[in-house]
């Protein structure tokens, strides 16, 4: 399980009414936008599902976070 406080969540409207989020790694050792999950370079996730609002968006990101 990934450490939730590592990422940045930025949630954006795709088309009215459907939100999604991106999901990238803190600035760290590895460099600008880039980090480490599993062994494997990560840059940015975007959660795969459209959300009716913002904070289901923000909510499904923290839980794909979780995942990691």
């Amino acid at each position: 399980m990934a450490d939730i406080f590592k990422f940045s969540i930025v949630t954006y409207e795709r088309k009215p009414g459907c939100w999604r989020a991106a999901i990238t790694p803190k600035v760290g050792s590895g460099g600008v936008g880039s980090g480490s999950v599993g062994g494997k370079k990560v840059r940015s996730i975007v959660t795969p599902d459209d959300y009716p609002s913002e904070a289901d968006a923000w909510f499904a990101a923290q839980k794909l976070i979780k995942k990691l």
